[in-house]
Order: structure tokens, then C-alpha cells, then sequence
């Protein structure tokens, strides 16, 4: 498939934007700026960097493997189509509460936090 095909590659979800290494993580929770919402923690902090990074964790008492992975692939398309929205420099820890894993619930959940945080340029 070409990139005419697939359309707009801003909207991908590069590797660059991944926070990876546990340090970076937990300096996002120990520095960073936390907010909640219904569904869902952000923790943010600014990286000194061009682009935002994210990573997307569940809590402890979730559910089995197959609801947490599913919670995280869910927050995370959410999170890919929301992205070109947020201020760069960031990185952002989204925690996950269990609940309703539907995508336009999970999709509401995001844009209001973002919304309450600041974090949405528009």
C-alpha cells in the first residue's frame, strides 16, 4: 500500500513518540503534573524535546491480559487520532482505569482530560 493510499502520515504513531525506558516513566509520575478524569489519569511533564511521547499503562486490578492489552490498544488509537492537537515537548503517562473499553467512550474520556489539563492547542 502506497502513503497516497494510506493517507496523512501525521497521524501515525511512531516509535519517536513512545516513551520506552522505565526512567523516563517514572520521572513523568515523580515531576510531573497529574490529571484525572473519569477512565483515566494523565501525568505530564515537559521533555526538552520536539515531540510529545506517550506511553499508555492500566492499573494493577484491570482485568485479565486480553482487557488490559485491549484498554491500551483502545486509549492508544484514541491518543494517535487526538495527537496533532497536544503542545510538543511533553511526555505524557495516560493511566487507565477499568470500565467502559468502547472506543467513543474511551475517545470522550481523553479529549476531556486534555481539554481540563491544557494540553489541546485548539
Amino acid at each position: 500500500m502506497s502513503e497516497d493510499e494510506r493517507g496523512d502520515t501525521g497521524f501515525r504513531f511512531r516509535k519517536s513518540e513512545r516513551i520506552r525506558a522505565r526512567r523516563d516513566i517514572s520521572r513523568v509520575f515523580d515531576e510531573g503534573v497529574r490529571w484525572s478524569g473519569k477512565g483515566m489519569r494523565l501525568n505530564v511533564r515537559p521533555n526538552g524535546g520536539a515531540d510529545t511521547r506517550a506511553v499508555f499503562v492500566t492499573v494493577k486490578k484491570y482485568g485479565n491480559a486480553i482487557a488490559r492489552n485491549r484498554a491500551r490498544r483502545v486509549v492508544s488509537e484514541c491518543w494517535r487520532l487526538a495527537k496533532h492537537r497536544i503542545i510538543p515537548g511533553m511526555d505524557v503517562v495516560v493511566v487507565i482505569f477499568p470500565g467502559d473499553d468502547g472506543f467513543k467512550t474511551r475517545q470522550r474520556q481523553l479529549e476531556a482530560i486534555l481539554d481540563r489539563s491544557a494540553l489541546a492547542i485548539l
